[in-house]
């Protein structure tokens, strides 16, 4: 028995449909692992704050469903085109209609129920910085902790980054103290200001000088003026300070 023939114009049509599911499966993606990333921010600064002399908190981990969910965003693309007849990059043979329905529908699926497990799963581990040291939680409660002075190395700085030479500069500021057993406190600057961040890592960031632990700091002339531009002068050298390289 011969395969029905199917005209041009149904051709091109199924073509498009195939890009347009694709790019739809795709931002419907980003829109769900983003609903469940937010989601999940409350839960991790609900277990940072309730810890005693909480000074920063980072998130520790992202944990396999994120990283799942970022991988199947990248599926549709890659094999629904093709499933519709598409031939460039072609990774799947082009399929009977109620194949390509299936496939489309697994996907969703798929892409859905891993943002809803991420939802639910995520956000269990956090860092939380004190004055005296930091400590790593896992639903709140402690499960590794160490003092500034165990610590052997902080790296970062204040560096700037361009896509070329003609694209606006992003500035970043870093500040990681890395300790035995390859963690890393991460108090990198994520205040509403550089003032703020400034005054409350300088306590830390002298206990760690005091104990000679060893720096490995980037100075960026131009990422710095641009942080120090909006500074009181006594703020903008204490941001300096603690950004600075190995004395």
């Amino acid at each position: 028995m011969t395969e029905p023939q199917v005209d041009e114009g149904d051709l091109i049509f199924q073509k498009i449909a195939g890009v347009v599911l694709a790019a739809i499966l795709t931002v419907g993606g980003i829109a769900a692992i983003g609903w469940a990333d937010a989601s999940v921010e409350p839960r991790m600064e609900a277990f940072a704050r309730a810890a005693p002399g909480m000074i920063f908190w980072w998130r520790e981990d992202v944990g396999w469903p994120l990283v799942l969910g970022m991988a199947l965003l990248l599926t549709p693309l890659v094999v629904v085109p093709g499933a519709f007849g598409v031939r460039f990059r072609q990774f799947l043979p082009t399929l009977r209609p109620r194949w390509r329905v299936a496939l489309v529908l697994g996907l969703a699926v798929l892409i859905g129920g891993d943002a809803a497990v991420y939802r639910w799963l995520g956000g269990r581990d956090v860092g939380v910085a004190t004055i005296d040291g930091v400590q790593w939680l896992r639903d709140g409660a402690p499960r590794d902790q160490w003092r500034w002075e165990q610590a052997v190395e902080i790296t970062g700085g204040c560096s700037t980054s361009r896509r070329n030479a003609g694209s606006e500069p992003h500035y970043g500021v870093a500040y990681l103290v890395a300790f035995p057993g390859k963690r890393e406190a991460r108090l990198s600057f994520r205040m509403a200001d550089p003032a703020t961040w400034t005054a409350a890592l300088r306590p830390i960031d002298d206990k760690l000088t005091a104990a000679g632990v060893k720096r490995s700091m980037d100075g960026d002339a131009e990422c710095l003026a641009h942080y120090q531009a909006g500074m009181l002068e006594d703020d903008g050298r204490a941001f300096q300070h603690v950004l600075r390289p190995a004395d």
